[in-house]
């Protein structure tokens, strides 16, 4: 019999097996009536069955949670397509607000539209003129980069139904990101980089350690620029350039490849109830090369309370061993759109699918980092 080992899916171990939705795009703009009828343009990436732009949302039943991600200083969004690409693909409602680019951004107002989109956006869920109609979860996260990063502190004290925050080399903004960040008492996921010197990695340092929530990381990408996070946008690297600070061993695409091997799992858990995916951030701070963390978890007020659609596999050997699955839960042969199978075998000892399984689009199955799956059987990932 012919078999496949399977062990990872894509680069550092980050195995997400099924791609389970395409990328759709959508320019909006959102108005704000608490202040004045206030516009907010919006760019607007979200889970599709087609990708391209104002295609429909993926059709189905299930709800996504919402990312709100503020731009840098005269940066436009579409340096973070990367991450509302990725965060999409991974089922959630990602919206980059396109205000404040302007040489004198109000960082106020710029933090408002964030916290207005947190809670706009989940509104959407009940609007039967929305395309998002009933498609929408009850979680949001702020996050930014750099003047975004530090406005994502900003949102979460004019909204403070956020769930999580997290954001890449932050700024110090007026008002205070730093006093926001001593008010935030939620998850925290921030990130810095060593090379960084437009605004430098103990700003961000600082930050984390005012978050007052229990449960919170900071992470220092080794050798990242403040400008692989806008996917080396040109103003912002002329910026580094005129500051001695342009030049790194590192691509944008492995400062990706770092930042959402950590973020997706974290946004899993605080969004989607995704219990295991806790477990997998705390591996890949182990696992993921060249970044040094700070990570305190004392105490978690958040409780995961659980996904009936999730199963893991947890022993060694034959997939067909009830034994070998959490609570002798094994997945059906057909694992529906919404489920997800989580592969983390015990040691070095492999999973073996001796059975045949079928994953539906819009379901998951997950192999932990640096865990095997042996394929003996027949699996297929539609």
């Amino acid at each position: 019999m012919k078999s496949l080992l399977l062990s990872i899916c894509i680069p550092l171990s980050i195995s997400v097996c099924s791609q389970s939705y395409q990328t759709g795009h959508r320019t909006i703009s959102f108005t704000d009536i608490s202040r004045n009828n206030r516009a907010v343009a919006t760019e607007l990436y979200y889970p599709a069955g087609t990708a391209g732009f104002n295609v429909p949302v993926i059709t189905g039943t299930e709800k996504f949670p919402v990312v709100i991600f503020g731009h840098g200083f005269v940066i436009g969004t579409s340096s973070y397509e990367w991450l509302a690409d990725s965060l999409a693909k991974n089922g959630f409602i990602v919206a980059l607000p396109v205000t404040e680019g302007s040489l004198s951004p109000d960082h106020e107002q710029f933090g408002r539209d964030i916290g207005f989109l947190c809670r706009h956006l989940i509104t959407l869920d009940d609007s039967a003129s929305s395309f998002l109609y009933q498609r929408v979860a009850e979680r949001s996260a702020a996050g930014g980069h750099s003047m975004g990063g530090g406005a994502s502190f900003l949102a979460t004290v004019y909204n403070d139904r956020i769930n999580a925050i997290f954001n890449f080399a932050a700024a110090e903004t007026n008002p205070s990101a730093k006093t926001a960040a001593s008010q935030a008492g939620i998850p925290a996921l921030i990130f810095a980089g060593s090379r960084d010197c437009i605004v430098r990695d103990t700003t961000q340092e600082r930050m984390y350690q005012l978050v007052p929530y229990p449960c919170k990381t900071f992470v220092n990408i080794t050798d990242a620029l403040h400008c692989h996070f806008a996917n080396n946008n040109g103003t912002c690297a002329t910026g580094q350039f005129f500051s001695g600070c342009n030049t790194s061993p590192l691509s944008a695409g492995n400062v990706f490849e770092k930042s959402t091997a950590l973020l997706i799992p974290f946004l899993n858990y605080y969004l989607k109830d995704s219990c295991n995916s806790k477990t997998i951030f705390e591996e890949r701070l182990n696992t993921v090369t060249g970044i040094v963390k700070q990570r305190v978890c004392s105490s978690d007020t958040f409780v995961c309370p659980g996904n009936a659609n999730t199963y893991v596999f947890t022993g060694s050997g034959n997939w067909s061993i009830a034994a070998n699955w959490t609570n002798n839960n094994v997945p059906p042969a057909l694992l529906p759109a919404g489920a997800e199978i989580i592969i983390n075998p015990s040691g070095n000892n492999p999973c073996i699918v001796n059975i045949s399984q079928v994953i539906a689009q819009g379901a998951k199955l997950i192999v932990a980092p640096g865990k095997n799956l042996l394929i003996q059987g027949n699996l297929s990932i539609q």
